[in-house]
């Protein structure tokens, strides 16, 4: 999203190190585009210091109380997509911020706070809506079903609010706010922890098990980098739990051993 590129552009310029332009374009996407990626979910991120690479793991686990029994119905069958997503259900631990702080701790140049400026600002004096969000609001099924999701993205005709219409949410700058100065501790533990919890627990139709002890306990990990060679170059991406690496490391094998093979002269 543009917003994101121009935070992310301006907290380089501002002397940030990539990460902190990574964290602020983050924070901006948040609200820009929340049907794709927000503080309420889960990351990976890797990064190359100039000397080694690092893979952090900050995706959502699941609830403690969580069983092999959570997406199936009362005679032990498994639910259907949409009546296992929406609600509380299917709702993790999220951990992206935890995350984002902990790397921030190593990597970070400019001071956490700063980077929550350009999301709040813009959170707080609102933004256009684009294309993008608004065939996503218009095309959900669900979320209107929601009173504070119908109020902040619907009129109230029911209809998603307009291309270009200027939306505003001071309720994310507030939260923002509070994990500028205090930290993820702020989201995690707290008020806004409740919130969720609250939310999530106390859903109409599809309540889920995430409690305030999960939120508490969440912890970012460090792990290993998943690399393999190709060519004459060193490929790296995340490892387990995540699945994309070892897709694409396959991938590169695959047309390595084709290159080979079209390279080889014919049998005799």
């Amino acid at each position: 999203h543009p917003l994101a590129a121009d935070a992310g552009a301006n907290i380089l310029r501002a002397g940030g190190s990539a990460l902190d332009a990574l964290i602020a374009a983050q924070l901006v996407l948040g609200l820009v585009e929340p049907q794709s990626s927000g503080i309420g979910g889960g990351a990976f991120l890797m990064l190359w210091d100039g000397r080694s690479v690092q893979a952090w793991d900050g995706r959502e686990t699941a609830p403690a109380a969580a069983t092999e029994a959570l997406f199936l119905d009362r005679t032990g069958k498994p639910l259907s997509f949409t009546q296992a997503l929406v609600g509380g259900r299917a709702v993790g631990v999220p951990g992206v911020l935890r995350m984002l702080e902990a790397a921030h701790r190593e990597h970070g140049r400019l001071p956490w706070a700063d980077l929550f400026a350009p999301a709040i600002v813009l959170a707080e004096q609102g933004f256009a809506i684009s294309p993008r969000l608004h065939r996503q609001l218009d095309g959900d099924a669900f979320l209107r079903r929601d009173p504070v999701a119908f109020a902040l993205f619907y009129s109230a005709d029911g209809n998603a609010r307009p291309v270009g219409a200027r939306l505003r949410n001071p309720e994310y700058a507030a939260v923002l706010r509070e994990i500028a100065t205090q930290g993820a501790d702020a989201f995690y533990r707290g008020p806004t922890a409740r919130a969720i919890v609250a939310a999530v627990r106390n859903h109409p139709t599809n309540p889920g098990l995430l409690s305030e002890a999960d939120l508490a306990a969440y912890t970012a990990r460090l792990r290993d980098p998943l690399c393999t060679d190709w060519g004459t170059r060193r490929v790296c991406g995340m490892g387990p739990p995540s699945s994309g690496f070892i897709a694409i490391a396959q991938i590169l094998g695959i047309t390595e051993i084709a290159a080979a093979h079209l390279q080889a002269p014919p049998l005799a």
